[in-house]
This record gives structure tokens, sequence and C-alpha cells, in this order.
């Protein structure tokens, strides 16, 4: 069989199972205000054809989920790209004289429409993988490419990710997949993917010089590919436009980068609620990997790096670097599958070493387990539950080894009941819980 088409092959097979997987573990239901807000702005897009939500002032009067522009209607804060897909995901599920779909208040006449549109993340968590594969396996050998995307796929906070509907998934899947034009050599490829990104999250330019990387390795002659960037830009700037009559108006206010940058690096890194190899330890994998990925590539592999860095640093400063209500390192999620590139060179040491394997399998199932809890029970539920009653102080659940957020995820394991599990598709199947 031909490369290209173990690369066909390889991929749908890749692309098929984690979209089922994620889809069939999708939570199916909102979980925070940021989601919701989305999630109104592409209903109410794809059924009055408009990006106002002012049925959710009653939101907007408890959290800061946007502004109101200068027509008065009040508009979401959050990026265009699930907005977008939300639209299109429910104008072509959505049902006549359907049951409404309920979150506090109705949210979309359409139940199933709703049900479909919530399930946006398993398509870009399994697109991310898929580009995944195909990229490990542009250096190392089939089955370390399979390790890795099972590996990142399944024990790592991606899945959890792909579950809801935040938008770092689709940053992260997008991401990935400039990555994959870039290693391969493909500009256009490279700022397309890129700019698709940047409606998911702006962020994402710290990707730059990915692209710069390629078009100075094919030659100044591809250069023009930079003007798709620069048509994502512009679409995220007449986004903006349209909701709050400016171009670099994005709702947000006085929120900004503003948070001490000492005390953001150590709670995405080290903090025992919110450090990213607490919720994902596969990706400690990724230090010892990328050594070994420079001693054999050197430029790409330090492109990686630097936007690895490039990208904490940004959400290190941002004055809500934890996420807020949010299980794992949300924020971080788009860099997760650029973090699972660089394991691989050490998981191509796990054929030919035990101590190696004994590590990976080790982390791995930490990890795997990790995922497992927050599917038994909404972590959320168990958070606002300890919070709420004054038993555990917010701050706890990201500094204290003993009240971080995974600690009472635990501790609520002997109360567990089915009905708790939270996939809708599984309870369905496996329990007679209401929705």
């Amino acid at each position: 069989m031909s490369l290209r088409r173990q690369y066909l092959v390889a991929g749908s097979l890749c692309f098929v199972f984690f979209l089922s997987f994620y889809g069939v573990t999708a939570r199916g239901k909102l979980q925070a205000s940021d989601e919701a807000a989305v999630f109104a702005t592409g209903v109410s897009l794809a059924t009055r054809g408009h990006l106002a939500i002012d049925d959710f002032q009653w939101l907007q009067d408890r959290v800061n989920i946007g502004e109101r522009g200068p027509d008065g209607h009040l508009y979401a804060k959050y990026f265009p790209g699930n907005v977008f897909a939300i639209a299109l995901v429910y104008r072509l599920t959505a049902r006549p004289n359907d049951q409404p779909y309920v979150w506090v208040a109705e949210m979309a006449p359409s139940a199933t429409g709703a049900r479909w549109a919530l399930r946006l993340n398993a398509l870009w968590g399994a697109l991310g993988m898929t580009f995944l594969l195909i990229l490990v396996r542009r250096y190392f050998t089939w089955r370390t490419a399979v390790l890795t995307v099972v590996l990142v796929g399944l024990c790592s906070d991606w899945w959890y990710q792909s579950r809801g509907l935040f938008s770092e998934v689709g940053a992260g899947a997008f991401l990935i997949a400039s990555l994959f034009g870039a290693f391969y050599d493909r500009p256009f490829w490279t700022s397309t993917a890129l700019a698709v990104s940047l409606l998911f999250r702006p962020t994402n330019l710290v990707a730059l010089p990915i692209w710069i990387a390629t078009v100075w390795r094919k030659g100044w002659k591809t250069l023009s590919s930079g003007a798709v960037i620069v048509l994502g830009a512009l679409i995220l700037a007449l986004y903006n436009r349209a909701r709050f009559g400016s171009l670099i108006a994005f709702g947000y206010g006085r929120e900004g980068f503003d948070a001490p940058l000492w005390r953001g690096l150590y709670g995405i890194l080290l903090s025992p609620g919110r450090s990213i190899f607490v919720y994902s330890p596969v990706l400690l994998l990724a230090v010892p990997g990328a050594w070994l990925f420079y001693k054999r590539e050197k430029g790409l592999p330090i492109l990686c790096l630097v936007m690895v860095a490039s990208y904490i640093i940004a959400v290190a400063a941002w004055h809500s670097w934890d996420g807020g209500l949010s299980w794992g390192s949300r924020l971080i999620t788009p860099i997760l599958p650029v973090l699972g590139l660089l394991t691989a060179p050490a998981l191509e040491y796990v054929w030919r070493n035990k101590w190696t394997g004994s590590a990976a399998f080790g982390l791995g199932l930490i990890g795997l387990t990790i995922q497992v809890l927050a599917l038994l029970r909404d972590p959320t539920h168990v958070l606002i539950d300890r919070v709420a009653s004054d038993e555990v102080k917010y701050e706890e659940t990201i500094y204290s080894v003993r009240n971080c957020w995974l600690s009472l995820q635990v501790r609520a394991l002997p109360r567990w009941q089915p009905c708790d599990l939270d996939s809708s598709t599984l309870r369905h199947l496996l329990t007679h819980c209401p929705d």
C-alpha cells in the first residue's frame, strides 16, 4: 500500500474513532456561562439572522458575558469560530415543532438541533487528533504515531475539553492543522488553518512564526499565502464591528492581560488545581521529547517551543488565567496537540526501553483515570456544592493539595450514582435517568 493511501486510511479511521468516542461521551449540555453565551449567539444567528442575545440579560446580570453595542443590543464577548459553526449545525439539524432546549431558561426552539450543536467540539477534537497522527508519522513510525494520539486523545485534558463547548478545542484543532502544513512545507495550508484558528482564539497569532518559517523555506513567491491570514484577521475585525461598532472592540471591557505573570505561570505549570501536568500528566514526556526532537530536526521544534512558551505566557498574564468555572487547564487547550507532538520522540523509545515504556504507561494510566473521574460526575457540580456552601474557598481549589478541584472530585466518589454520568448519551443508554 502506498504511503499516501496509508495516510488516507489511517487518518479516516482515526477521525471516525475519535468523532464517535467524543460524540458518545459528550456532555450534551451547557455547563458554564461562556458556553451558554456562545451557544445562544449561534442559535440567534441561525434563527433570527442576528448576533444579539437580549434574552440573556438575566445571565449578564450575574456574570459578564459581553456588552451592549451602539444599537442597544446585548452581544456576547466571545469569538466567532464556534458561533458560526453552531449556527450552521443548528440550522441543518433543527426540527420544526420540536421540543425546546432549556438551560435555566429556554435556549433554542429545537432540542434536536441543540443536541447536535452541543457536540460540535467532538468534531474539532477528532480533527485535531487526526492531524496529530499524520504529523507524528512524518518523522516516526506508525506505532509511535498511534500511541501518541491514544495517549493525548484519551489520557489528557483534550478528551474532557472535547466533551464540552468551549472554543479552545477548535483553536487547538486548527493550530495543529497549521503546524501540519508547516512540517509538510505547504505555506497556503499553513496560513489558511492559522487564519481559521484566529476565529476561535486570536492568541493563536503566536503561531505566526511557523508560517514565516514555511515561507522562508519555500521561497518568497509563497508570501502571498499571508493574504489568507489577513483575511482571517479582517473577518474577526468585522465581527467586532458588527457587534460593538469598532474593529478592535471584543467586548471584554476592562478585562485584560493584567495578572501578575509569576502567579499565572505557577498556576498553569505547578498548581495542584490547574497545572497542565496534573490533568495531562503524559505531557511531562514533552520535556525530554523536545530535546530529542531538537537533536533530530532543529528548526521546527524550536519554533514549536517558542509558540508553546508564548502561549503559556499570554495565558498567564490574562486576568483570569485559571479559566474560571472550568475543569482542567482550559485556556491552555489549544497547545495540547503541539505538546503531544513533542512527546512523540520520547514515546519512540517505548519500543526499545522498558523504563520509558513503564513511565509512559504509568503517566497514561493516571491521565486516563483523571478523565474517567470527570466523566463519572460533572466536576462543576462538585465544585459549586463545596464552594457555594463555604466549605471550601475558591482559592483553595487552585492552590491547596487537599482541597484542589481534583481532590474534591475524588472525595465525591463514594456518593456516585449512575445518574451522575456526565454524558447525555451514556445516561440515556445505561440508565433511566431524566436529562
